[in-house]
């Protein structure tokens, strides 16, 4: 639809005048492009078939009337109906929930939410979304005359004495239905691997979670790390149980309360430890007498956060070599 109208000046100029807003490029990689792209076109779209319909005028050269011919009779069509308010509802829950996944700073915890809260809204709604789908497309159809009559040939199927019409297949509105349901069931089904995917590696880095490290339990915490030991062998247990309590130590020092640290995001609690010179400490124990701060902490969640530190040059806090990265810096420690 984009690639008809931008053509020239003079199509766009039609399709604003009637429109009054302009539609979007389809994009692959941008999931907002999806939404924007469907949105006008549900909200308006009577007066987009009005701006074809002039398009098809006999004044208007050869290639602008055949195209707009194609495209309107595309569009006058019970399925295409169907798909436009079905996609228009489930691509704005998709659109508010790639957005908030986009914030700076999310936790994976937070991520797995929104991602239930979508999962929820495909299982709750499925049958509403359908069936909203549904009648706005007989509405649309009623309203603007367009046939709800299936394209194309028709094959008959030979009855058999005592069997009736219906038993022959299904209506168009309830092949519609079907296809529909299946495109949720399909999505439902993706999002629930993915939310797994994401669970499990945040079971992997539990240790290290806001919410790990300021409140859980010793038994707890001793439960967490061997997963992560398992895949980062260079930490031992109780190297990162000790860690977490000097590290409870400095926020009870600090006087910060532990509704706030729970808040607080990994890079946060990376900056804290920057801040408190837990790397330094490590590094010139001869010089700092309290010694004994390993920097496996700052490790973990510099293993996490490294590229949003390089983004936000948070190194050249740390160190006065602003080429070379804080996981390097730490790592060569």
């Amino acid at each position: 639809m984009y690639s008809i109208f931008s053509v020239s000046t003079h199509r766009w100029e039609l399709l604003m005048e009637n429109l009054g807003v302009t539609v979007k490029r389809l994009s692959q990689t941008r999931w907002s492009a999806h939404y924007d792209d469907v949105k006008p076109v549900r909200a308006s779209f009577e007066k987009l078939t009005s701006a074809l319909e002039k398009l098809c005028n006999p004044k208007e050269n050869v290639d602008t009337r055949g195209s707009a011919q194609m495209l309107l009779s595309a569009v006058c069509d019970f399925s295409f109906l169907c798909y436009l308010s079905f996609w228009c509802e489930v691509l704005q829950e998709v659109n508010i929930t790639q957005k908030y996944l986009q914030t700076v700073g999310l936790t994976l915890e937070k991520c797995i939410v929104k991602l239930q809260g979508l999962k929820a809204f495909l299982a709750d709604q499925r049958s509403e979304i359908v069936e909203k789908a549904i009648c706005y497309a007989t509405t649309t159809c009623k309203e603007m005359d367009i046939s709800m009559e299936r394209r194309g040939s028709v094959k008959l199927r030979k009855t058999m004495p005592g069997e009736k019409a219906k038993d022959a297949g299904f209506t168009l509105p309830e092949e519609m239905k079907s296809a529909m349901f299946e495109y949720l069931d399909r999505f439902h089904h993706e999002l629930e691997i993915r939310s797994q995917a994401i669970e499990k590696i945040l079971s992997m880095f539990a240790v290290i979670q806001p919410n790990s490290l300021v409140v859980a339990t010793e038994k707890d915490i001793r439960n967490y790390t061997p997963k992560l030991t398992e895949i980062f062998d260079e930490f031992s247990n109780e190297d990162i149980f000790r860690e977490i309590e000097r590290l409870r130590r400095h926020l009870e020092a600090d006087k910060i309360s532990v509704e706030e640290a729970k808040k607080w995001t990994a890079l946060q609690f990376l900056e804290f430890i920057v801040k408190w010179d837990y790397v330094t400490a490590a590094l010139c124990p001869a010089v700092c007498p309290v010694g004994g701060f390993t920097p496996k902490i700052c490790n973990l969640q510099t293993e996490i956060t490294s590229d949003t530190l390089r983004a936000k040059d948070w190194h050249n806090h740390i160190t006065e070599k602003p080429s070379m990265s804080m996981k390097k810096y730490l790592r060569r420690a």
